[in-house]
């Protein structure tokens, strides 16, 4: 009996290790918890909007030329305000050009017309006489030799000849005198006192702009000009703000559109007018298309600008990144699932979105970044404050 003994000890611990197992109480399966994606949402609401378009440019005076005399010689004095960045009035003395050359043109022209006077009596009075004399004798008809018609008609070119060249010695004269054909500003000159200049050149001698209205070239592609309607339509009001501190500095209109697009870019360019951009200095009073009179408008200076368009009905207004796959949005339903609605863009601002069909008014519009897209996959709605 004891040589079993062992043998009785390994089947009854095998015996418990199997019941051990078999009734071994099993585990209770605890589910994991189900995650759901926190996203922001906005609420769609629908009014009447109005487009704005944005474009940018630079500011230029409505006048800038080259300021070329029209006759040569030399420089004998400069007008007080024939400095760079000085202003002038119309009609100023710029600069003056020795006229003593075109003085004596000018005497020698009438000498000439006072010849041509004499000779043009002569040869009418010869004219008269020969008609008198034939009609006396009553020849017949007479030609032209015998009654001194190429005689006087010489005598006429004569005159009109002599005439020409005193008005064209006058009006040289006068041009010795360089006067301001605008009021402006000076940007440049080339040519100081005692400059030999020559007036068929066509390097400039001096650079000046107009006082007064300013333009901006504004590129606007082809929707943005069936928004505005400007070819029908081309007076729009334009807004300008300061290209660093985005703040408004003036306001304007659209004058025109130019008849051509860009061959580089395929843009047209709409012109946009600020009244008084650059005024005369001495005039406080004329500054007061600026919204802040400290805030000068300048020549080249870069703008930004917000064209006034239509106003479109019934329209939603949304944050790009809203927007996805370029023309979807997401949508959070009753049961804070997701779905998605496919839109119709009509405009894009900088950071906007400007939409009249496939939102209505009340859907929630998901904003925030969603890694993937499962359509009614379960979502909690976080409000955008």
């Amino acid at each position: 009996m004891k040589k079993f003994l062992p043998i009785y000890i390994l089947l009854a611990a095998a015996l418990i290790s199997f019941l051990l197992v078999t009734f071994k109480p099993k585990p209770e399966k605890v589910e994991s918890p189900r995650l759901i994606t926190p996203v922001e949402y906005i609420t769609a609401v629908a009014k009447d909007t109005r487009i704005l378009i944005e474009s940018e440019g630079i500011l230029k005076p409505k006048v800038e030329s080259a300021l070329n005399a029209e006759i040569s010689g030399t420089i004998i004095a400069l007008g007080e305000n024939f400095y760079p960045g000085k202003y002038f009035e119309k009609g100023e003395m710029l600069f003056q050009i020795d006229p003593l050359d075109y003085e004596d043109r000018l005497r020698i022209a009438e000498f000439e017309l006072a010849q041509a006077d004499l000779f043009l009596e002569e040869q009418t009075a010869l004219a008269e006489q020969a008609q008198l004399d034939w009609d006396k004798f009553d020849f017949g008809e007479a030609n032209d030799l015998v009654l001194r018609k190429p005689q006087l008609k010489g005598a006429v070119t004569r005159h009109a000849s002599a005439l020409a060249s005193v008005n064209l010695a006058q009006r040289n004269l006068e041009k010795t005198t360089f006067q301001a054909p605008y009021s402006g500003f000076l940007l440049s000159r080339s040519i100081d006192l005692g400059s030999n200049i020559n007036g068929a050149t066509m390097i400039p001698q001096a650079q000046a702009y107009a006082a007064g209205d300013g333009e901006v070239r504004l590129p606007i592609d082809e929707d943005e000009q069936k928004l505005l309607d400007l070819n029908t339509n081309p007076v729009k009001k334009v807004r300008f703000y300061h290209s660093s501190t985005q703040s408004l500095i003036a306001k304007g209109y659209v004058e025109r559109v130019e008849a051509t697009l860009d061959s580089q870019n395929r843009l047209s360019y709409c012109v946009g007018i600020i009244k008084n951009a650059f005024p005369k200095p001495s005039k406080s009073s004329d500054k007061e298309n600026l919204t802040d009179f400290k805030k000068l408008l300048q020549r080249n200076q870069f703008l930004i600008a917000e064209i006034e368009g239509g106003i479109v009905r019934d329209a939603f207004t949304i944050p790009d990144n809203a927007l996805r796959k370029d023309r979807f949005v997401y949508i959070i339903n009753e049961d804070n699932r997701l779905s998605q609605k496919e839109v119709r863009i009509i405009h894009r601002t900088q950071d906007s979105l400007i939409i009249d069909l496939g939102v209505d008014t009340g859907d929630k519009i998901v904003i925030s970044p969603i890694p993937y897209f499962v359509e009614d996959m379960p979502v909690e709605p976080i409000k955008l404050q």
